[in-house]
């Protein structure tokens, strides 16, 4: 990722100024942009409820004052009866405050749709920047993940959304505060842009102060993260029973109460900061608004004001001090933009950051002839050491190669850049002669299948699990149970209360769970619908760890059959599935060290061996074999 741009602390005041208010009108623009395509009616409608709830309210002042004025002077002429000018005035009066009382729930219903509208478009733009890179650098960057959390709102729990929705607040109470102002200006102009500028000092210092914290609070997101995984694991049911079988219950609560602690101390610490400043702020502005309505007062007592000018002066001064005021909406709106900048960042970073693989070759029908690996180094992003050292390895198309290999000997990286979601730091990969780096890496990822030893249990219905390894042909029903039935899983979800349909999740009405190795041959049963709908390399990753030793015999008694024609990559450490490959390799430090079929590796007496035998004897119950 780029590094984001922090401000030249030489620069002068007044550019530091000019740039602020810049990025905020910007930021506003943004928002309204966002608003008009999320949702044109509900923009229109929102505005228009705005403008007209910031008139009304000085009408209301007008037609109040006036009607005070009138029932006075009906009283000083010692008329006891409504005038017919007191009866509009009242009409008036009262026609302006229903319709404002009317007004209200419409302006907010029309804000909470507008809020709801936005928060579905801006996520579905921050799915799409997530999802649209091929590789997977990007979701291994601490930086790009705490700018998601930004973006999504997950640090101050503020979408830009709920900017949105305060927005049409904020422009309803400027409105209202500007025709106030006016208002004031009748009476006096000098009072007038003395509140103006009063006003507008308060409001600075207090936006400076709230950006002040929310500095500090967006500097600490990776904090705020940790903490929120904490509270997480200790309410999901995924993590259940560890935390009951281990004591962990009152550690999380402990522990999540810590870190929060740790994470917002500095905030409240930088909210205090500026409370004496602020209340001393907020002093002089009272001040100074019980001087205007003294000066009023005066005016009033001495003849140059009649009472009705008098009431419509005082309520003016009070609706204008929404001028300075920074309450909630404007924290809403600041945070709600802020979050939107980070997401347009977003999408204009990730897809040219590392995860994005680049290559416009048609990957059709690959690979015909073999896969090569030519001098390949590879480390990630922040680690100096290579996983993959000058790997050498060529694989004939429609084989089956086994990997073995200790711990960190980097199979898994093997298996990453295989199916492109990282390219190699060095040397290449070849295709039928096809450098990878040049074909579409999305069309040759759809050419692998794979079951990953960290598989995904999707919490939807077990056909979908399966029927997502070629996800074009999700209606293909007969393909997803003979899929299952290859991979063993058939019985098991025929067994369920609603068959193929089932919910795969105990959370979800109607659903159940499977245990670990039901779960794994319906991951190995998605990798053979994806085979069956044209993938031709298949990629098994610790295929059969969770099953017991008579459905693993089950699983590769049939292995040939149901992977012939395919190019298959086998890791594991179990060896009675390991022997049963064309090919077997061993790979030592990113390195390989041994190579050959299983009778020529055990022949050899050399690394494999010694696995080998070490695995046999713990179920032969001989002596071990120093590996």
């Amino acid at each position: 990722m780029r590094p984001r741009r922090r401000p030249d602390e030489t620069e002068p005041v007044e550019a530091k100024v000019g740039e602020k208010l810049r990025r905020r009108l910007a930021g506003r623009a943004r928002l309204f942009t966002v608003l008009r395509r999320a949702s044109p009616r509900l923009t229109v409608l929102a505005v228009a409820t705005a403008v007209l709830a910031g008139v009304l309210n000085p009408i209301f002042t007008l037609a109040s004052g006036a009607l005070v004025a009138s029932v006075a002077s009906a009283l000083a002429d010692g008329i006891r009866a409504p005038t017919p000018r007191i009866v509009l005035l009242l009409g008036l009066a009262s026609s302006v405050y229903v319709l404002s009382l009317v007004l209200n729930p419409a302006r907010e219903a029309a804000g909470d749709a507008l809020m709801r509208r936005v928060d579905e478009h801006l996520a579905l733009r921050v799915m799409t920047s997530v999802v649209e890179p091929s590789g997977l650098a990007h979701l291994e960057d601490p930086d790009v993940l705490d700018r998601i959390a930004q973006a999504l709102g997950a640090v101050t729990a503020i979408t830009p959304g709920m900017a949105a929705y305060y927005l049409v607040q904020l422009w309803a109470q400027r409105l209202q505060a500007l025709l106030s102002v006016g208002i004031v200006f009748v009476f006096s102009p000098w009072w007038a842009m003395a509140l103006t500028v009063a006003h507008a000092l308060s409001y600075r210092f207090r936006r400076w102060h709230w950006n002040e914290v929310t500095n500090v609070l967006h500097g600490r997101t990776d904090l705020l993260r940790r903490s929120h995984y904490l509270r997480e694991v200790a309410v999901e049911s995924a993590a259940a029973k560890e935390t009951r079988i281990f004591g962990l219950r009152s550690w999380l609560v402990d522990r999540y109460r810590t870190t929060a602690l740790d994470t917002l101390e500095p905030i409240w610490r930088q909210r205090r900061n500026g409370g004496m400043v602020a209340a001393a702020a907020t002093t002089a502005l009272l001040v100074l608004e019980g001087a205007v309505l003294l000066a009023i007062g005066r005016a009033g007592l001495d003849g140059r004001l009649g009472i009705g000018a008098v009431v419509v002066y005082s309520q003016a001064v009070v609706a204008a001090s929404n001028l300075g005021v920074f309450n909630d909406a404007q924290v809403y709106v600041t945070e709600g933009t802020a979050a939107l900048r980070v997401l347009l960042g977003l999408e204009e970073e990730v897809p040219t950051a590392g995860a994005h693989l680049s290559g416009a070759r048609s990957a059709e029908g690959l690979p015909r002839e073999a896969i090569r690996f030519e001098r390949v180094r590879f480390h990630y992003e922040g680690q100096a050491d290579d996983v993959l050292d000058g790997l050498d390895l060529e694989i004939q198309a429609g084989t089956s190669l086994a990997i073995v290999g200790e711990n960190g000997a980097g199979k898994t990286t093997f298996v990453k850049l295989l199916a492109r979601l990282y390219d190699p730091t060095d040397g290449r990969i070849t295709v039928d002669g096809l450098d990878l780096r040049d074909l579409d890496p999305t069309q040759w990822q759809r050419r692998v299948a794979a079951v990953f030893q960290d598989y995904v249990a999707y919490k939807m219905s077990a056909h979908d699990n399966v029927a997502l390894g070629g996800v074009e042909h999700l209606d293909d029903r007969a393909g997803v149970e003979e899929a299952g039935r290859r991979a063993g899983a058939g019985a098991a979800i025929e067994g369920l209360p609603s068959g193929w349909d089932t919910p795969l999740s105990r959370e979800l009405t109607g659903g159940s769970d499977l245990s670990g190795g039901e779960w794994q041959r319906l991951a190995l049963a998605r990798a053979l619908f994806a085979v069956a709908h044209g993938a031709g390399v298949l990629i098994l990753d610790e295929p059969t760890s969770a099953l017991d030793v008579r459905g693993e015999t089950a699983i590769y008694d049939r292995f040939l059959e149901m992977t012939r024609g395919v190019t298959t990559i086998v890791i594991s450490h179990r060896f009675s599935t390991v022997r049963r490959a064309d090919r077997i390799i061993v790979l030592e430090h990113g390195r390989i060290v041994e190579d050959g079929t299983h009778d020529v590796l055990f022949a050899a007496g050399g690394r494999y061996a010694r696995m080998y035998l070490l695995q046999a004897a713990r179920f032969s119950g001989e002596e071990t074999v120093d590996a």
